[in-house]
């Protein structure tokens, strides 16, 4: 960079222009809320409106009306390991931000010494030193604005980063929660189905005896039956996995739950808000989306940072200092300096120059990021909401084919049992009712998981305001 060094508006210029191309990808649909879209091909969300739309709540997994779900998510964010070492790290960016402001102050030091002289007729001569030495950079160019501003945007990125882990742990709790309560439900699903195929098993075996029915059809109903001990396997290891991901993600080590208090959990059911639409406001509170906000400022502010190194370092130095043999005395004879040094590199093999590009590289692949960033954001939140519409829709054709075929099998055990069917008929109606009912309950499933996916979608992580006093960190000075 060649020229006279920029002024304080062009530095804040500086800073501001790697955002604005991506600021522009909100701006141009001049909007407030992301709908669900058309199916043509999009780049960014087509269907906006200005009409706020309604957003879960901070704690967003209280809708599902679970206490217990509730206390796993409450000690999975005070216990889990990862949340604590992304804590550590945000601790780590706020004290590198409160080192860098330090340096908006002078730097004093206090100097106390004794030196001991051993003389040619073997005497010695004892001498006390003492003195205050301060010194001061003055900010010329904005180095040290941009450097603190810099730090700034860094431990907002951390504190980001650290309500998106926040976001997944209580999105991983709870699809193991509530997977862990699908798993009961169809645990007992199996087990009345396994019932109700017993009981027309003792029908079918009854009509051998008498001569109607051949023992074929026997044999088929009792390899129905032992089919669904494959399917209860099955649900009762994935039950032990859920209850070893909950004690993982919680950060206990060992579950408090067992396979009999499992067995008693209620059904589970969906939360009553609808959400059809996502206000831009609340994407771009993502803290994925804030993370690379952030990340772009700060990678801004250190091309500042290194095209004011370029200039000339202006620093300012003071002394006051004595020395006597009696420390009593030392400052009787003193001596103050005051100076002033300006440091102007000439030649470094062109390091600075380099450092600069570097810088602008950076700022350049920041800036890709965080448009990347929103794209996906975007994307993301647009997906949920067209799945869960789809899941809600073959949720309610699942219950209107069951109830059908609930009715229909009523009336084929009555037909058989008089002996106005095929045992074949009577078979295919009980098969289709096996699997409509586990299809039933897996859209319930896919469905909560769709709901969970997208409250994590829109949701900021700022869970219970444990981050309120980080967040406002490095706002003055960015």
């Amino acid at each position: 960079m060649t020229g006279f060094p920029p002024s304080p508006s062009q530095r804040r210029t500086l800073m501001a222009r790697a955002s604005v191309s991506a600021i522009l990808l909100f701006s141009l649909v001049g909007c407030s809320s992301v709908s669900v879209p058309d199916p043509e091909p999009l780049v960014l969300p087509e269907v906006f409106s200005d009409t706020q739309q309604p957003v879960p709540p901070v704690d967003w997994w209280i809708t599902f009306n679970d206490d217990q779900l509730n206390q796993y998510v409450d000690a999975a964010l005070s216990g889990n390991y990862s949340l604590k070492a992304a804590e550590a790290r945000l601790a780590q960016s706020q004290a590198s931000l409160r080192g860098s402001r330090s340096d908006y102050y002078p730097e004093v030091n206090a100097e106390l010494g004794k030196s001991r002289r051993w003389d040619g007729d073997d005497s010695t001569t004892d001498a006390w030193s003492a003195g205050l030495s301060a010194s001061y950079e003055v900010d010329l160019w904005g180095s040290i604005r941009a450097g603190a501003a810099q730090s700034a945007f860094a431990a907002d990125a951390s504190s980001a980063a650290y309500r998106t882990l926040a976001n997944t742990v209580a999105g991983e709790i709870t699809t193991y929660w509530l997977g862990l309560r699908v798993q009961s439900e169809k645990l007992r699903l199996l087990t009345d189905q396994k019932q109700r195929l017993e009981t027309a098993l003792q029908v079918i075996e009854g009509r051998k005896r008498r001569g109607q029915a051949a023992l074929t059809d026997v044999w088929q109903q009792q390899k129905l039956v032992e089919s669904l001990s494959v399917d209860i396997y099955e649900a009762e290891a994935q039950r032990e996995i859920y209850l070893q991901q909950l004690a993982l993600w919680s950060g206990t080590g060992q579950s408090s739950l067992n396979s009999e208090s499992v067995g008693e959990l209620e059904p589970l059911t969906q939360p009553d808000m609808t959400l059809n639409s996502v206000s831009l406001s609340a994407l771009k509170s993502r803290p994925d989306v804030q993370q690379a906000f952030y990340e772009l400022q700060a990678a801004s502010a250190g091309v500042a940072v290194a095209a004011a190194n370029r200039y000339p370092r202006l620093s300012l130095s003071a002394s006051y200092s004595g020395s006597d043999t009696d420390l009593n005395n030392v400052f009787d004879n003193w001596v103050a300096s005051l100076a002033g040094s300006l440091v102007l590199p000439l030649i470094d093999g062109a390091q600075r120059r380099a450092e600069v590009e570097r810088q602008k590289a950076s700022e350049q692949e920041a800036l890709a990021n965080y448009s990347q960033t929103v794209l996906e954001a975007a994307q993301e939140v647009q997906q949920a909401l067209v799945e869960e519409q789809r899941y809600q829709r073959t949720l309610k054709s699942l219950t209107d084919q069951l109830d059908l075929a609930r009715k229909t099998l009523e009336l084929q055990d009555y037909y058989y049992a008089r002996g106005q069917i095929d045992f074949l008929d009577l078979l295919n109606a009980q098969q289709e009712l096996l699997s409509l009912e586990s299809q039933h309950l897996a859209a319930r499933w896919n469905l909560t998981q769709s709901r969970i996916q997208l409250y994590k979608a829109v949701s900021h992580g700022r869970f219970n305001d444990r981050l309120s006093n980080n967040d406002a960190l490095g706002d003055a000075d960015a």
